[in-house]
């Protein structure tokens, strides 16, 4: 009888029923341990007094969906549906990067359409989705130059929709283009959201063999467009009446290791994090560097946050959202807080080491809930999946106290 209760599963159908019932309980630990975060600071009593504004963000990094297709695109579906039926207030869903995981030379179409599986999981999302791509995302490690994705390519898969459905704010570019980069503000919170482009570099330009000569997997870099966006637009409050609105950047690395294939011009995500702690600590900065090789590698940039020294409430650097490393991290640099996130995948390939990924498990998945107080500015971090008891530095963290930021 079709439909009885007796009726034999499949091992796939097993599988996939362990797995809702898994996800079910993860659910109702992460709601149960979140929940206090989102709304207020945690006490013995629940009173408006202990309540004030959170903004709450979803963030994951490096799905790689082509490492396990089935099970990866499965998480990116999970998540978004969380996100979309979440108890709580979810200000945004942030991804760091690296949808894909191609090199070598491909043709755009096949690329493209990859990416697209992607995407368009993340299209269903009820709240805003902000992408920073990653290195593997750009379709031109080992690849010819026409073959690499250019800001036509990228208008066109991701970034004019989502200006289009929830308002990104993009740079009308040189080239007469519209950025990848962008910021989003989260008005109630006092909240921006910067995603950045960690390899912005020249794909025209080809090696002895053909091939992009600073492609993305070599060069993390930031142009002297993007860092002038930033300085002028991204970390600019002058129209905002209240001047007290906290920052978070996301891109997808920086050189928490080093960047062992640095080529010979300066690295542009150091200059930009330079410029991000004059902005945190009301100074001005001014670098000036030619690239004689390339122009494309000049940077010329010239910012002064001392107009906002002397208020009282102070634009400011929440922290830095982060992936690549697929591994959880935190570190303070020039009293910036640096957050990395572990890798989305539910394939150990080039995961953490320490994490035993299940298909079927929660240990399948892995996103963060992140908590920010506006208000005492604290900053909390609650992990659905995969590294809750990763050797201390995963899953839950920054609790019950919060990080000072």
């Amino acid at each position: 009888m079709t439909g009885s209760i007796n009726e034999k599963k499949t091992p796939a159908e097993g599988a996939d029923d362990f797995y809702q019932t898994v996800k079910n309980f993860e659910r109702v630990r992460v709601e149960r341990a979140f929940i206090p975060y989102s709304v207020g600071t945690p006490s013995d009593k629940i009173s408006f007094d202990n309540q004030s504004a959170r903004c709450n963000l979803l963030f994951l990094s490096d799905s790689h969906i082509d490492f396990n297709t089935r099970y990866s695109l499965m998480n990116v579906k999970d998540t978004v549906e969380f996100a979309n039926g979440a108890p709580f207030h979810l200000d945004a869903v942030l991804h760091g990067g690296d949808a894909i995981t191609k090199s070598g030379v491909n043709e755009k179409a096949p690329i493209k359409a990859l990416f697209a599986d992607f995407a368009n999981l993340l299209k269903k999302s009820d709240l805003p989705v902000l992408f920073a791509k990653g290195n593997h995302d750009l379709s031109d490690w080992n690849n010819i130059p026409e073959n690499a994705f250019d800001d036509a390519d990228w208008s066109e898969m991701w970034y004019d929709f989502a200006e289009e459905k929830w308002g990104i704010v993009r740079q009308r570019k040189a080239n007469g283009e519209k950025s990848t980069w962008h910021c989003y503000d989260i008005e109630k919170q006092k909240v921006r959201v910067v995603c950045l482009d960690a390899q912005d570099t020249d794909k025209r330009a080809a090696d002895e063999r053909g091939l992009v000569k600073y492609y993305g997997g070599k060069a993390w870099y930031v142009s002297n467009e993007q860092m002038n966006w930033v300085a002028s637009v991204a970390l600019n409050f002058d129209d905002k009446e209240e001047k007290d609105w906290g920052v978070v950047v996301m891109l997808h690395q920086d050189e928490r290791y080093g960047c062992r294939l640095t080529p010979a011009f300066e690295n542009g995500i150091q200059k930009l994090f330079d410029l991000c702690v004059a902005f945190n600590t009301q100074q001005k900065y001014v670098h000036d560097y030619t690239f004689a090789e390339d122009p494309f590698y000049d940077l010329h940039v010239a910012a002064d946050f001392t107009r906002y020294a002397a208020l009282d409430k102070k634009p400011h650097m929440i922290c830095w959202l982060l992936g690549h490393e697929h591994v959880d991290g935190h570190a303070v640099v020039n009293g910036i807080h640096k957050i990395w996130i572990g890798n989305g995948s539910c394939s150990t390939a080039y995961s953490d080491a320490r994490l035993a990924r299940v298909a079927g498990t929660t240990s399948q998945n892995l996103f963060d809930l992140i908590s920010i107080d506006t208000a005492h500015r604290k900053l909390r971090i609650v992990r659905y999946g995969a590294g809750v008891n990763c050797y201390g530095e995963g899953g839950d963290r920054f609790l019950p106290d919060g990080l000072d930021y």
